[in-house]
């Protein structure tokens, strides 16, 4: 259903790539790197939608605390007039979740284009993906095929020669760890491999975006921190699922952490509950003034 959104990423993905290449930088990471800072700003509309949505529904927290007192233990009139109050205030309910539906399947399509490469990102035909499973012995239904061959190019005969070419002509190395392994967590720790550190990446990176947003929070909402053992979990959560995915995924995720990290402080310093609220009440002085020269001027 979505696959046309996956070649799309893994098209942009490549022709980052082959950019890079073209003035001697051509690395997988740094093109992944440069992609997430794409993807980032093309949905930066919605982004800032969303804060300003965020901001003002902060902004209410004052009179909707008033309303609790008022209500009382009357759940259903508490309802109805913190929805009149929405209404009245013109603040959505939903506070900008739409626009994170919205961007649900362009992430998953970049998921997507980087779990299977050769599908989506060098554009290779599927009989000659199968054909080459079949002569490497990988299971038909191997969740990660496509990587798996990546991985094991040099065992293909020459009857591959154009597969192999398009492979080795990428660079998928980072520092010297192949982004196509999967890094396996195992409590044998004589098995670790170097590309544990991807995960780990993942997670420090989730972790600090976590911490830095929390703090954010707690200066306009000081309940946020009753969130912490939530958002703290998060990163332990992307850990474990790191240590089932391609190096790729992984440090995708480490480079989107960072990104919209700093993406959150911006918004936070110029779209945050009290610069918005302050920007509206300036607005409203402004009609009020103009309708006061108004009716001066009819006078």
């Amino acid at each position: 259903m979505f696959d046309w959104i996956y070649s799309g990423m893994g098209w942009i993905l490549r022709q980052i790539y082959e950019l890079l290449d073209q003035i001697g930088i051509g690395y997988y990471a740094l093109a992944i790197l440069l992609f997430t800072i794409l993807v980032t700003v093309v949905f930066l509309p919605l982004t800032m939608k969303q804060q300003r949505a965020s901001a003002k529904q902060a902004s209410l927290r004052p009179k909707l605390e008033a309303l609790k007192e008022k209500c009382g233990d009357d759940q259903r009139r508490y309802q109805t007039e913190m929805q009149a109050l929405y209404r009245k205030e013109n603040v959505s309910m939903m506070g900008g979740c739409w626009t994170m539906l919205v961007r649900l399947p362009f992430l998953w399509g970049v998921w997507m284009a980087i779990r299977s490469p050769l599908t989506y990102i060098l554009g290779i035909e599927k009989g000659v993906i199968d054909k080459a499973a079949t002569t490497l012995k990988i299971a038909e239904n191997a969740a990660d095929k496509e990587l798996i061959i990546v991985q094991k190019i040099n065992e293909l005969g020459a009857g591959f020669d154009g597969l192999k070419a398009q492979v080795l002509d990428m660079n998928f190395n980072l520092f010297g760890l192949n982004l196509t392994e999967i890094p396996v967590f195992s409590l044998n720790f004589s098995t670790v491999s170097w590309i544990w550190l991807i995960p780990i990446l993942s997670f420090a990176t989730a972790m600090l975006s976590s911490v830095v947003t929390m703090n954010m929070q707690k200066k306009t909402n000081p309940q946020a921190g009753n969130m912490g053992c939530m958002m703290l979990g998060m990163p332990i959560i992307s850990l474990v699922i790191a240590f089932g995915m391609p190096g790729a995924v992984g440090f995708y995720w480490a480079c989107s952490n960072l990104v919209n990290m700093v993406v959150q402080i911006c918004m936070n310093k110029y779209y945050g509950p009290h610069t918005v609220l302050a920007k509206d009440a300036a607005k409203t002085v402004a009609v009020r003034k103009g309708k006061e020269l108004a009716l001066k001027e009819q006078q």
